[in-house]
């Protein structure tokens, strides 16, 4: 099912139209996410008063002009195009005036823009409509920030399942509706994914990925729920797997072996309505941090630490983070190591001609406990992006040792190559992703 995709900084400026006394338009300007048929908006151009024939409260026309200028850039460029405009409050859907216009620009779009995508867009009381130009059946829609809001084209059935009763009750049918429709990608299935996993299951999710390349080792028995002394040697993923399965059996779980690093993660991961970061490496968290702007998926990523010396412990702390379109990335909140990314890449050769190579460490303490407080807070932001439940921070530490939890609110670096205004938000297909590996050039 096609999708267009708006990050939060265009909503903003698209949702300012709405207050003007007459309706008003715009252009805008897609990329494509081909694995998971999306149009990413990148940029806006607002049409100003030369740029219609006409506005008025229920009607607003382009002039040739603009219409030629915006097709051009969208040629020129290597864009798809969406044209967008306002409705008067309480007219919530495409009109018969709409159907009109739209029939008539379809042969000049289909001649000035014969290999691109062409949308029209329409909002109204907060609500956005989406459809292919011409056509009377609608398009999917989603508003990608803190938050996310789904515009579907067709009314969601209803589902009814005693067995979440309790959460009904919470956040509401439509809440638990949300997580039975969504798709959950969970990158590293050991200490904390796993209980990420057992959790998503829990709450109903319809759709789970997984995605590691790692088996079980005996040091991962105390701490990777699901595992037993017999799945040694078996892949994480499938152990996750098998305990989902066992939890809720009509969830669809995509188990894949592999690096989140590849072209076939990728791909999955831009299927997914959100993605958990689960893993200790900093290279795997530069790469889905990327993706979480280029392709416009709301990531989550958590970690924990404890640090010990001969025996005493100094601190015991955890992390979860929002990362996404309105939010800072992993690097403008210092989350990832430059130096950790470049060492986790370098081949074993290449780290020993290095001389600033530090050395791969020792393995880190890890507790089960502290890896579940850390899974809920992650697992709970989820519900505060996706169903009605009021919770707002996007970016939490725990210090267990002062037995608190404290809310940050970072801003993104301007110039950051990844979150900043020239960015990599909503490039989609149009440039391959830094660090993914074994791509075709």
């Amino acid at each position: 099912m096609t999708e267009v995709a708006v990050s939060e900084e265009v909503w903003t400026r698209l949702s300012e139209l709405t207050a003007k006394s007459v309706e008003a338009g715009a252009a805008l300007f897609l990329h494509r996410d081909r694995a998971a048929e999306r149009f990413l908006v990148r940029s806006v151009v607002i049409a100003q008063e030369d740029d219609c024939l006409g506005a008025s409260s229920t009607a607003f026309t382009y002039a040739p002009q603009f219409l030629s200028r915006v097709t051009r850039i969208a040629r020129d460029q290597g864009f798809h195009l969406a044209l967008f405009h306002t409705h008067p409050s309480g007219y919530p859907d495409f009109s018969d005036v709409d159907d009109e216009t739209e029939a008539r620009l379809l042969t000049y779009m289909r001649t000035r823009l014969p290999d691109r995508y062409v949308f029209s867009l329409m909002m109204c009381d907060q609500q956005l409509r989406a459809r292919r130009l011409g056509s009377l059946e609608g398009t999917d829609a989603v508003r990608i920030g803190p938050r996310v809001h789904r515009f579907a084209a067709t009314a969601p059935s209803e589902m009814q399942d005693e067995a979440f009763d309790r959460q009904v009750r919470a956040f509401g049918a439509e809440g638990q509706a949300t997580l039975r429709r969504m798709t959950v990608a969970v990158v590293g299935l050991g200490g904390t994914g796993s209980l990420v996993a057992q959790q998503l299951a829990h709450l109903g999710v319809g759709r789970l990925t997984f995605i590691d390349n790692d088996v079980i080792e005996v040091t991962n028995l105390n701490r990777v729920v699901g595992a037993t002394p017999e799945s040694i040697g078996t892949s994480k993923v499938h152990v996750a797997q098998t305990l989902v399965q066992r939890i809720l059996p009509e969830t669809t779980v995509l188990a894949l072996e592999a690096s989140v690093m590849t072209p076939q993660a990728r791909d999955l991961l831009c299927q997914a309505d959100c993605v958990m970061v689960c893993t200790d490496s900093h290279a795997s968290r530069a790469f889905v941090n990327e993706l979480a702007y280029q392709y416009l998926v709301p990531v989550i990523d958590m970690g924990v630490s404890i640090s010990a010396n001969d025996g005493q412990i100094t601190a015991v702390a955890g992390r979860t983070q929002m990362v996404g379109p309105g939010l800072p990335c992993l690097w403008c909140t210092n989350a990832i190591s430059t130096r950790a990314v470049r060492e986790e890449l370098q081949s074993p050769a290449e780290r020993a001609t290095d001389p600033y190579f530090q050395g791969q460490g020792v393995c880190q303490p890890a507790v089960i406990s502290l890896n579940s407080t850390m899974a809920s807070l992650a697992v709970t932001m989820l519900l505060g992006v996706f169903t009605p439940v009021p919770i707002e921070p996007r970016h939490q530490a725990y210090d267990a040792l002062r037995g608190t939890v404290r809310a940050f609110a970072f801003r993104g670096q301007p110039g950051c190559g990844v979150c900043g205004y020239d960015g990599v938000t909503a490039l989609g297909d149009s440039r391959p992703l830094s660090l993914l590996q074994g791509a075709r050039a």
